[in-house]
């Protein structure tokens, strides 16, 4: 059930040497090709990354927040193509990595994401500048988020999910708090 994925899913950053078997990783990735987009327009590209140097390198990406990169086994950029769906490659990019998020945690793999945007890289430039020198981008290209994938080398505790009372309101009946 959908519930006991969701459940399941916990933001993974520690990963052991064990390699994510191609078929699971093509398995992840033909998951976030069915992600809804908005008209169908499908913004989002993925780049993915294996070789360790450059996980090393990527996970420099910003100042902080990203360092669990050079320890996963790989790592997905999620892309948005601005040009196709400029009011909605940010929301179609975060529905896209959700999927690939809950795929890996299906599969019983560790994975999280490291956030793009306002983030800055230790000499100043961007986040997004950086990137786009990394993977060489054409500037009608976003990277919206970087996802790193491993087998878990840690435990985390249950969830707790946000309580029901202060986060769900009736229309109508219920002021929003």
């Amino acid at each position: 059930m959908l519930l006991e994925l969701v459940e399941k899913r916990r933001s993974i950053r520690k990963f052991t040497d064990e390699r994510v078997s191609d078929e699971d990783l093509k398995e992840i990735l033909t998951i976030a090709l069915h992600a809804p987009t908005a008209k169908n327009r499908n913004p989002v590209r993925y780049i993915v990354v294996r070789d360790k140097k450059r996980l090393n390198k990527l996970s420099d990406y910003k100042e902080s927040g990203a360092k669990f990169l050079a320890h996963a086994d790989v790592a997905i950029a999620v892309v948005t193509d601005s040009e196709i769906a400029p009011n909605t490659n940010h929301q179609d990019a975060s529905i896209a990595a959700t999927f690939i998020l809950l795929a890996a945690s299906d599969l019983d793999l560790g994975a999280t994401w490291a956030n793009v945007v306002d983030a800055k890289h230790e000499s100043g430039i961007s986040s997004q500048e950086f990137l786009h020198r990394f993977f060489d981008l054409e500037k009608k290209f976003n990277v919206e988020c970087v996802i790193g994938i491993g087998h878990p080398a840690e435990e985390k505790s249950d969830k707790i999910p946000f309580e029901y009372s202060e986060n769900v309101f009736e229309d109508l009946h219920d002021k929003v708090k």
